[in-house]
């Protein structure tokens, strides 16, 4: 047998050949060649030979625009193609652990281990059952500039992994001639519709594959364990931001938000159709032959077709109701149970198993809604909107002018009543109250509504009395929805105890977080980050968890975490499924919420596979936290690392505060350009274009560090550990998962940047501004060392497979980046940004680098 890594090798060197063939067809013999000098003069500068990097960089500057866009695309398409084919060895490798695992030997982070992991705790298999049935994983799914294809290209990828299955050379060598021919660059900035399309796909798609198959190993495992079958359901669901997320998005109007609403339904319904008309066809059973329940026999009245097949009419009667769209998810899981237990009575268990399982997880997980929209709005909006609602109801005439503690009391008061405020016939003035209230109107289907820069009650309680005015809120009633709260900022999270705390004195969210079971609060990672720094934020993330779960405890109500980590290390990004294992202990209940986004979904969810890889991984570690598991960090340890996270924020803070440093970083990275390039739906700037990070998006933030291989959000600040005793360092690395995990991520930033390459950069900014770069410099080769040193290993030393990738990557991005330069000094140029060409041959060039990192930020 043919080991994984020589398929590899294999299918990159085949595709590699087949680029070089439609490169030669497309572009002509004369390009090829420059592709193949720029490659291997790109081969020897990475091992040493100067001269090589010099002559590239001179070959670099003779290019035509046409040239630099052209070679720019032949090497992201590489990428694509590489990816896909990594993709592909990760699956084979998936196969090959998953066919040697036994109980003797379970595969980590499997469910065979997880049935042992809940057996060894003393749970019988009853227990074990009720346990994962309460479970409640929500991934929900937002939009970012950093998935940065387009669809097409991916329907191109998607369909190369089939000839690639099917061996069809001749189809494959199409295949990879029309997606070099493709264009990558979309025309225009994509609008928030193309965002809803592009971010739900995977979700109809390989997700619709992969969630039976996770219920159905979760079930397998337990059998194996415990010698019987359990009866399990989905416990992953699915939630969208896209098209309902409004802070600092002006084109998320209410009108968007309809058509995120209708566009889930629609495509959920055609889903499910197809399912009940796949059992229209298979049920064909025939009650002369077998016994049918009363429910069944009746479920299918007033169905003229299929006489004497019973189970074919109760289906067809329910694809008539849903077609209509009278059908609810309850009813259609109701009718399933219902013809379930008909079937297993007559001994056909396996037929319910086979035909009507699958379609019981799907419902489970998606439900008619697919994936319920999130609401997403600034506090200030909010509150603006409120302001002008109880002026023109006549309750305040500056509502905005009161302290926050009287806004709280003042709308606590006028909650006790279920009356509307907006007089008959009165029509918002303001946008703030129009959209707010236009936006409620066009949610259908409702997942929680989340209030970012949450400060003080009041921001959450004008939610209620803007849900009140569109009749969702009646005086001591949960609203229909969860009402979250978003800690980002530093500060914020610090707060983030005391506002939950007098958020649960307040009568009126009481009674609500009563009503639902608990609350959810959302924690930020990018702005913490961005505020703060990578430790400090990492630390205070840890903190602000404890903190508020203790504050659940004492009014006997749950705190549910949602988990807003992005794709890149520095937004917590990484092994979500550790990430999840290195959470405070007794944080974590039955509920917990992550988003999803950019790169990651594609890395995840592009093959039904490691989809349910990735998901297993996430449930093995959340089903074992639920339980209470984790480590509580020695006194010590948290001491040291509260003045390390100190200190980090410390040499962060000042590196940003230093004047001539936002210079320094707008001419070093591409953050302009990012801006002004169709890229996302979302501006890259808070409130146009400014002189300050503060107002600088957090994504954005890393993704233009990204580009340049520096990647500073991810480690910059971490030389504050040397003030800390190494001993104590390497103890608190073997025993405290969180600070494993967070040291671990800082080493995967430190691994795919490249001092190397940073350095090309400096051409584009001024000499005066140099030293900021030589700074960062000392402090990358300090925090490298640092980590090895507390390591006792390399900085990739349990990570063997990405630091293989980033040795074999990188020859291949760097002419993507010494192009990049290049452009950029052209496009800075007087005339630079009036040159359409231009702007589309750095546009690939940023595509290009995210491609060949796999991480865009």
């Amino acid at each position: 047998m043919t080991e994984p890594f020589e398929l590899l090798k294999a299918e990159v060197d085949l595709l590699g050949r087949l680029l070089g063939e439609a490169i030669k067809r497309v572009s002509g013999e004369r390009f090829f060649a420059l592709v193949e000098e720029v490659r291997l003069l790109s081969k020897a500068r990475r091992q040493g030979d100067e001269g090589a990097g010099e002559a590239l960089l001179r070959r670099v500057e003779t290019l035509s625009t046409e040239e630099a866009e052209a070679l720019v695309r032949a090497f992201t398409h590489y990428f694509h193609l590489v990816n896909l084919a990594e993709e592909r060895h990760r699956v084979r490798v998936n196969r090959v652990r998953a066919q040697a695992e036994t109980p003797e030997n379970p595969r980590p982070e499997g469910f065979l281990a997880l049935a042992q992991a809940l057996k060894a705790r003393g749970l019988s298999l009853e227990e074990a059952e009720a346990h994962l049935n309460r479970l409640e994983l929500y991934l929900t799914f937002t939009a970012h500039p950093t998935e940065t294809r387009r669809r097409t290209l991916r329907h191109h990828l998607e369909a190369l992994q089939t000839e690639l299955e099917e061996g069809d050379r001749t189809r494959l060598e199409a295949r990879v001639a029309l997606l070099y021919a493709t264009e990558e660059v979309r025309k225009a900035r994509p609008s928030v519709e193309d965002e809803i399309k592009g971010g739900l796909y995977y979700l109809p798609t390989t997700l619709w594959r992969a969630i039976p198959k996770v219920v159905e190993g979760l079930e397998a495992a337990l059998e194996r364990v415990y010698g019987k079958r359990p009866r399990l359901r989905s416990p992953v669901r699915f939630r969208s931001w896209i098209g309902g997320d409004r802070d600092g998005n002006p084109f998320v109007t209410p009108e968007v938000t309809r058509f995120a609403a209708r566009y889930a339904r629609e495509v959920a319904r055609g889903k499910f159709l197809q399912e009940l008309e796949n059992l229209v066809r298979d049920l064909s059973l025939s009650e002369a032959k077998v016994p049918v329940p009363r429910e069944v026999r009746e479920g299918g009245e007033g169905v003229e077709r299929f006489p004497g097949e019973p189970y074919r009419r109760f289906f067809a009667r329910l694809y008539q109701r849903l077609e209509r769209d009278e059908a609810t998810t309850e009813e259609l899981l109701s009718a399933l149970r219902v013809a379930e237990g008909g079937l297993r009575a007559v001994g056909l268990g396996g037929v319910a198993a086979s035909f009507l399982r699958p379609l019981e997880a799907r419902l489970t997980a998606f439900g008619l809604e697919l994936a319920p929209l999130d609401l997403r709005e600034e506090s200030g909006k909010l509150l603006l909107a409120a302001a002008e609602l109880l002026r023109l109801g006549g309750v305040h005439p500056d509502f905005l002018s009161l302290s926050p503690e009287a806004q709280e009391a003042l709308l606590t008061e006028e909650l006790k009543t279920a009356r509307p405020l907006l007089p008959v016939g009165e029509k918002p003035r303001e946008e703030a109250l129009r959209v707010a209230l236009a936006a409620f109107q066009a949610w259908r289907d409702k997942g929680a509504h989340v209030v970012s820069m949450t400060h003080h009650p009041a921001d959450l309680l004008s939610v209620f009395l803007l849900a009140r005015e569109v009749g969702l809120y009646r005086p001591g009633k949960p609203l229909p929805f969860d009402v979250v709260p978003l800690f980002e900022t530093l500060e914020d999270l610090r707060r983030a105890p005391s506002v939950l705390r007098r958020l649960l004195e307040n009568p009126v969210f009481l009674a609500h977080a009563r009503g639902r079971g608990g609350v959810e609060v959302m924690i930020g990672y990018s702005d913490s980050n961005k505020d703060a720094g990578f430790l400090m934020a990492n630390l205070a993330l840890y903190e602000a968890q404890e903190a508020l779960s203790r504050v659940g405890e004492e009014r006997g109500l749950p705190v549910h975490f949602f988990h807003g980590r992005g794709t890149s290390t520095a937004r917590g990004g990484g092994p979500a499924g550790r990430a999840i294992a290195s959470l405070p202990p007794r944080s974590v209940g039955r509920r917990l919420r992550l988003t999803e986004q950019g790169e990651a979904l594609a890395d995840r969810y592009s093959h039904p596979e490691l989809a349910v890889r990735h998901l297993e991984q996430l449930l093995f570690h959340f089903a074992q936290a639920a339980l209470g598991d984790g480590v509580e960090p020695k006194p010590p340890w948290r001491e040291a690392l509260s003045w390390a996270g100190e200190e980090s924020m410390a040499r962060y803070r000042a590196l940003l505060a230093e004047e001539g440093f936002f210079p320094f970083f707008e001419a070093l990275t591409p953050i302009r350009e990012i801006g002004e390039l169709p890229i996302a739906s979302r501006p890259v700037y808070r409130h146009g274009r400014v002189r300050d990070i503060k107002d600088l998006r957090a994504i954005p933030w890393v993704m233009a560090w990204t580009q340049v291989r520096l990647l500073l959000p991810g480690w910059y600040g971490l030389s504050a550990l040397e003030g800390l005793p190494l001993e104590l360092l390497r103890e608190m690395y073997r025993g405290w998962p969180f600070f494993a995990t967070t040291l671990e991520s800082a080493a995967m930033a430190l691994a795919k940047a490249d001092l190397g390459v940073a350095r090309l950069y400096l051409r584009l900014v001024p000499e005066e501004l140099h030293p900021f770069f030589h700074r960062i410099a000392e402090e990358y080769l300090r925090t490298r060392e640092l980590l090895e040193a507390i390591f006792q290993a390399p900085l990739l030393h349990n990570q063997k497979t990405l630091e293989r990738q980033t040795a074999l990557r990188n020859p291949y991005v760097d002419p993507i980046n010494i192009v990049q330069v290049e452009l950029l000094r052209r496009y800075r140029a007087p005339g630079g940004r009036e040159d359409e060409a231009l702007k589309k041959a750095l546009l690939l060039s940023i595509l290009g680098v995210a491609a060949g990192l796999r991480n865009a930020g």
